[in-house]
C-alpha cells in the first residue's frame, strides 16, 4: 500500500514592522496579543497548551515548545502528522538599520504556499493596523 501523505513544504515569511522588538514580542507570545492579529479566541491550558480557534468554525490545537524572551516563541501543532514541524513567530533586528520584521515559519502542504501566503498577509496587516505601524 503505497502512502497517501502530501509533500510538506516549509514555509517562511518575512513582514517589515514598525514597531520595537519588545511591543511586537508581547503580540506574538500571549494569548490575549495572538488574538488580536491571529485566531479570534486563544485558550491556554496548563501554561503550554493553546487552543486556536477562528469563527468560521475551525480550530488548532499546539504546544509551546519554545519561547526565547523578546525574540520567538514556537509552537508545535498537535494535529500534525510529522513531529518536526512547527509554527514560529520571530522578531526579528537589522543588526546595520535596527529595522524591526516579523517572521513567520509554518509548514503547508505542497502547493498551498501562494493561499497560506495571502492568509498570513492578511492577518499581518491586522497585527500593522493594531500596533499602530
Amino acid at each position: 500500500m503505497t502512502s497517501t501523505k502530501a509533500t510538506r513544504n516549509k514555509l517562511e515569511l518575512e513582514y517589515p514592522m514598525r514597531s520595537s522588538s519588545n511591543i511586537l514580542f508581547q503580540y506574538i507570545s500571549n494569548p490575549s496579543g495572538l488574538q488580536s492579529w491571529f485566531a479570534d479566541h486563544v485558550g491556554v491550558q496548563g501554561g503550554d497548551k493553546y487552543k486556536f480557534k477562528w469563527d468560521d468554525g475551525t480550530e488548532t490545537n499546539a504546544i509551546l515548545i519554545k519561547s526565547v524572551n523578546g525574540k520567538y516563541v514556537r509552537f508545535r501543532i498537535v494535529e500534525a502528522e510529522d513531529t518536526e514541524e512547527y509554527l514560529e513567530f520571530r522578531v526579528a533586528q537589522d543588526a546595520i538599520t535596527g529595522d524591526i520584521d516579523l517572521v513567520i515559519t509554518e509548514f503547508v502542504n505542497a502547493g498551498d504556499e501562494e493561499n497560506t501566503a495571502a492568509i498570513w498577509d492578511a492577518a499581518v496587516d491586522t497585527l500593522k493596523y493594531t500596533i499602530g505601524g
